[in-house]
């Protein structure tokens, strides 16, 4: 039986922050083709006929300044004046706090869903240990806490806050989200944080300018911003928060980082012995984007044991000058991009999927719910032997999962370096 871990999916993202969606995987929303931010992809009944097995819930709290300068004035006037209340929420919600209730709805979907599920049909279980995904029946699918962004330990100094202070009470919260089963942080996202240089990640399109196809940002309704600062610099954790989570055994994941600060993190893990993901993401030798991954570091990633969740929209997979007039269909576009990692390295073991459904992402046209993903192992088929297929859908996230997450290697906490 085909099983596949999803690196990267946000089902809580849509269950928190939409007004007429509760929480519970239940629900008969919108999960086309067409691009849509009120859509609710990993809706239950799209799941059950999925491959999935383990899923990586992904709690993403929008960013404040996301939402007060990169969502588009005529946007954000819009939704003032559809949704105030929502609206406010995300503008002045503290970041912990709304981590907190996201984790919340994804633990309460999992508990409501399984009391409408009968028969045979998959039940769900709150994984917060390699032992619950070990112990899983033949009909259960896991959902795992992941985190997409460090902001959620907080903004910025607050007043009279040192950084040491700061640093503390992050330990802290490590420290409840370890205890909560939290098995993967994002290191950064769409605006800055004080810990790692995020790129833009405001995707590019084709436009026709002058009779010519040109690559255009995609940004009339929102933008996202690339961090100005670097790796290492004074007043920023980078490098307590990689060795922290390091030392604790909760996966790095380096997908948004800027390419000079995915070096450093690739320097440590080699150092202390542990993996890196990067979860939801394009290759450059198909799409050359600072967001993407160099031939160098798929060599790295590979070296370290690491996983690569290849995405499933376009977007990051394909030049935008090369998607011009086309016609969205992405299956055969991820299978190029698996194969070039497989002849780069000698092998799948770096490969892994990282599907981004129910986030900003604008899905292939062929495959845009779980209940499809189907297609793509089908797709697989022509290419990669049985043992490949599998690695690369389940079992090298799981060697991952398995040196990465849930071990701990000393008791000491990290502390604040001298120059910060």
């Amino acid at each position: 039986m085909d099983r596949m871990i999803d690196l990267h999916a946000h089902p809580s993202l849509k269950m928190h922050y939409l007004p007429y969606l509760r929480s519970t995987f239940h629900a008969k929303m919108y999960s086309g083709p067409i691009w849509n931010p009120l859509s609710f992809r990993y809706q239950y009944g799209n799941l059950k006929r999925s491959p999935v097995k383990v899923l990586f819930c992904t709690h993403y709290v929008i960013e404040r300044d996301f939402v007060a300068k990169g969502v588009k004035p005529h946007s954000r006037a819009l939704l003032w004046s559809t949704a105030p209340y929502y609206y406010a929420r995300i503008r002045f919600a503290k970041p912990w706090e709304s981590l907190l209730k996201l984790m919340e709805t994804c633990e309460a979907a999992v508990r409501n869903t399984n009391r409408w599920v009968f028969g045979k049909n998959p039940r769900l279980v709150m994984a917060k240990s390699l032992a619950d995904i070990n112990g899983l029946a033949d009909n259960e699918i896991a959902v795992v806490h992941a985190i997409e962004g460090p902001h959620v330990f907080g903004y910025e100094l607050e007043k009279g806050q040192t950084l040491d202070d700061y640093w503390q009470r992050t330990l802290r919260r490590l420290d409840y989200l370890e205890k909560r089963g939290v098995a993967m942080l994002t290191l950064a996202h769409f605006w800055d944080n004080l810990f790692v240089p995020q790129t833009d990640g405001t995707e590019l399109i084709p436009k026709v300018k002058d009779n010519q196809v040109v690559a255009g940002r995609d940004d009339l309704l929102v933008y996202m911003k690339r961090a100005n600062w670097r790796w290492g610099d004074r007043g920023r954790l980078g490098e307590e928060l990689v060795r922290e989570l390091f030392r604790r055994g909760i996966l790095a994941d380096l997908s948004h980082v800027q390419v000079h600060a995915r070096e450093a993190i690739y320097d440590i893990a080699q150092e202390v012995g542990r993996p890196v993901i990067i979860s939801h993401v394009g290759l450059k030798h198909f799409y050359d984007h600072e967001y993407n991954l160099s031939d160098e570091e798929i060599k790295r990633i590979h070296a370290l044991g690491g996983v690569i969740g290849l995405i499933l929209s376009k977007r990051l997979l394909v030049d935008p000058i090369d998607r011009y007039g086309d016609d969205g269909i992405g299956i055969p576009d991820l299978i190029e991009n698996m194969k070039y990692i497989r002849q780069l390295t000698g092998d799948v073991s770096a490969i892994g999927i990282g599907t981004d459904f129910d986030g900003l992402t604008h899905p292939f046209k062929d495959c845009y719910h779980p209940g499809q993903l189907h297609r793509i192992i089908d797709a697989m088929k022509a290419h990669f032997s049985p043992e490949e297929i599998d690695a690369i859908l389940y079992g090298n996230s799981w060697r991952a999962m398995e040196n990465g997450w849930g071990s701990r290697r000393s008791e000491t906490p990290v502390s604040l370096r001298s120059a910060g």
